[in-house]
């Protein structure tokens, strides 16, 4: 018995090493996953510059109105003056806090409730039905529903986006859990009386590199769901992000006058970090399938 215990013991060590070096091997030489950490980098790049330094105050009128791009305003100003290469600097801070914010509190509750499910028999049925729910619900037309009558923030339009957004989490995650559970260390963990605890922990060790892919999924739509609702005028306004410009550009009717410079930068934004982020789920997720 102790004999087998061992053997498991070694065998789930050698495959934890060859899944952890397999994946980084993968990912080291992919071109997609380079693709879109060089994305990510730059904006993460632009928003901590944007912290400490802007051109002008994103807010205030600092030149003619609705110029075009020049040398002193690269990006234009916008129908009061405002200069939008500020607003676009500025705009990465709150578009990055909402979209790894909420990708945070969906991955809690989608691996609490994942982990949960795959292990504990008894809570599968329950956990799953409470989590179709919310797979059912059209998420953006409630976001849209609640913030009509809650005015969001960065942080509560992080936290209504991740609530929303964590079942798909959970189902990959409970399933993983439960072939996993099937495992023969597993089985022998379990029979050898190990605390829940720790065989627990040892599941969730093997299926953190598919957390990580889901919650990077997580973070694009964070992005997109933020865009929507700035886009729409029921986001956070004050807050700036590219779709709040975008939701001014569009008020200003600034396609009918010809002041593509207030839509484009943004609107590129939005879909280039979108893309990056999800080259590097698909990267991180296709290397650990190719290595389980």
């Amino acid at each position: 018995m102790i004999e087998n215990k061992i053997n498991g013991k070694i065998k789930a060590t050698l495959k934890s090493l060859r899944k952890e070096n397999g994946i980084l091997s993968l990912l080291f030489h992919d071109n997609y996953f380079k693709i879109g950490f060089i994305i990510l980098a730059f904006f993460a790049i632009l928003a901590l510059i944007s912290f400490f330094y802007l051109p002008y105050n994103p807010i205030a009128s600092t030149g003619p109105l609705w110029s075009p791009p020049s040398l002193s305003h690269p990006f234009g100003t916008s129908a009061s003056g405002q200069d939008l290469f500020s607003q676009w600097m500025y705009g990465s801070q709150p578009t990055l806090f909402v979209a790894f914010l909420s990708a945070a509190i969906a991955a809690l509750f989608g691996v609490v409730v994942g982990l949960s499910a795959g292990y504990f028999a008894r809570a599968d049925e329950p956990l799953m039905r409470f989590a179709d729910i919310f797979l059912i619900l059209p998420i953006l037309p409630l976001l849209i529903v609640i913030s009509t009558f809650v005015r969001p923030t960065n942080f509560t339009a992080s936290v209504i986006i991740g609530v929303l957004s964590w079942p798909w989490m959970a189902r990959t995650v409970r399933s993983t859990a439960l072939s996993i559970k099937q495992s023969p260390f597993i089985e022998v963990a379990i029979m050898s009386g190990t605390p829940n605890r720790y065989i627990i922990k040892d599941i969730f060790s093997h299926t953190l590199p598919l957390i990580i892919s889901i919650s990077i999924f997580s973070a694009t739509g964070g992005i997109l769901f933020l865009a929507y609702m700035d886009y729409l005028g029921v986001g956070p306004i004050t807050s700036y992000a590219w779709g709040t410009t975008l939701f001014y550009a569009q008020t200003s009717n600034a396609l009918y006058v010809g002041a593509w410079w207030w839509i484009v930068p943004s609107g590129l934004s939005i879909g280039i970090l979108a893309m990056g982020l999800s080259l590097m789920g698909y990267s991180l997720e296709n290397a650990y399938r190719g290595v389980t």
